[in-house]
């Protein structure tokens, strides 16, 4: 049963498949996963994995969400902007083999009660926005497990709900998380184990049960900890694009370099802040939903010229509403359609109130028992994901913010 104060934990499934892929070893020769060993291997790999990051986790979290891809809504609407057209598959590998050993293990975790959540339309960034949006509108908090610093966006509190979403790369070992999230997970000074033990039928007793659980996990892999302020990341991030989905800046220009030969420059991170100092100076501090103002995009086109220039106000706004169309996961954004669908789903999954079964999901063996997929041959000894786990666990000490408390080069 999902508690109220624990935590969903969040995955991206496409990043999760393709990240771990990439660490296996590629052959001399042949293609990437045409033998049934190397298909093995992956299955192990994402199980190992898996398995590793529950086992850690398993103290403050009690469902388990994996977001699946689909064609997105963005490419039927834009297809003039050719969204992640400079992504090419990559021929050394058999695709086939890879979607299909994914699918299985799609299969196999929901049978340990793990949602795999896939819409038609979507991409797996409009799931874990649904999941997340409608999770802190329930009072419950997330963990989004990624690694595409897109998502930051998602970062969020609700006072009202007393609830929020967090941003964490296992391989970064970086948590990402909203302003004053450390004095959130604070437990009073006072309290100790035995007023834990007793006080844990109530909602305060079960909410400080999992404070001490996630400060302890934070402490004892060393994740490191950055507040961040969403509004202004996703305002730099408009206004930059983003090169790995083939989203421009907001404003390009050339430069005649020695030879003759021409170099194109963009908004840099230094130049977004600069923007965004001088916005501030002449408007009210600002938030995200300013930018579904028309007159608000005026002026920051506007101010954007006097800092830049390099273009004309007409097509630096064009360039933002159309970034923000590709960028955005905001309920202004996302086509009703395709919200909807994601709501409703995740409505129907909430209602049931089920936690994942989570004692089945804290190694490769129960995950991948009865399968098959264990006897095809060993998993590679570097694959090990539970050498380096601690058997004992500290106390947890009060948490120091690794990461500066601003949002700058954070892509």
């Amino acid at each position: 049963m999902m508690r109220k104060g624990g935590h969903t934990l969040l995955i991206d499934g496409n990043y999760f498949l393709h990240s771990r892929l990439f660490v296996l070893p590629r052959p001399k020769n042949g293609v990437m996963l045409e033998d049934e060993a190397s298909r093995a291997s992956l299955m192990r790999k994402l199980a190992i994995d898996l398995a590793s990051e529950v086992r850690k986790m398993r103290g403050f979290i009690d469902k388990v969400v994996v977001a699946v891809d689909a064609r997105s809504w963005r490419k039927d609407l834009f297809p003039t902007a050719e969204y992640k057209g400079t992504r090419k598959a990559d021929s050394s590998i058999d695709w086939n083999a890879v979607y299909n050993v994914y699918e299985e293990f799609q299969n196999i975790l929901q049978k340990h009660g793990v949602v795999v959540h896939k819409i038609e339309g979507a991409e797996a960034d409009d799931v874990l926005f649904g999941w997340s949006t409608l999770l802190i509108n329930k009072g419950r908090n997330s963990i989004i497990w990624t690694g595409d610093k897109d998502l930051i966006q998602l970062v969020n509190y609700s006072k009202a709900n007393d609830s929020y979403s967090l941003w964490y790369s296992p391989v970064q070992k970086s948590l990402y998380c909203f302003k004053d999230f450390i004095n959130v997970l604070d437990t009073s000074e006072t309290t100790n184990t035995d007023d834990l033990l007793f006080n844990l039928s109530t909602y305060s007793g079960v909410r400080e049960e999992y404070k001490i659980a996630i400060k302890d996990w934070i402490q004892s892999n060393k994740v490191k900890l950055t507040e961040v302020n969403c509004d202004e990341f996703m305002f730099n991030k408009l206004l930059i694009g983003d090169k790995s989905d083939n989203i421009p800046s907001v404003v390009l220009w050339q430069k005649e370099m020695k030879g003759g030969k021409l170099r194109t420059y963009s908004i840099t991170d230094k130049l977004a802040d600069k923007i965004f100092q001088q916005y501030n100076k002449e408007n009210s501090q600002f938030v995200i939903d300013q930018l579904f103002n028309k007159d608000e995009i005026e002026k920051l086109a506007d101010v954007v010229y006097r800092v830049i220039g390099k273009s004309s106000i007409a097509q630096i706004k064009n360039n933002i509403s159309q970034n923000m169309s590709l960028m955005m996961l905001h309920t202004k954004v996302i086509p009703d359609a395709i919200q909807n669908e994601i709501y409703s789903s995740v409505e129907s999954e909430l209602k049931v109130l089920e936690g994942t079964d989570l004692s089945q999901l804290t190694n490769k063996e129960k995950i991948l028992e009865g399968t098959g997929w264990l006897k095809v041959s060993q998993t590679p000894k570097q694959y090990d994901a539970f050498s380096n786990i601690p058997t004992e666990t500290k106390q947890p000490k009060k948490l120091k913010l690794v990461g500066k408390k601003t949002n700058k080069k954070l892509f």
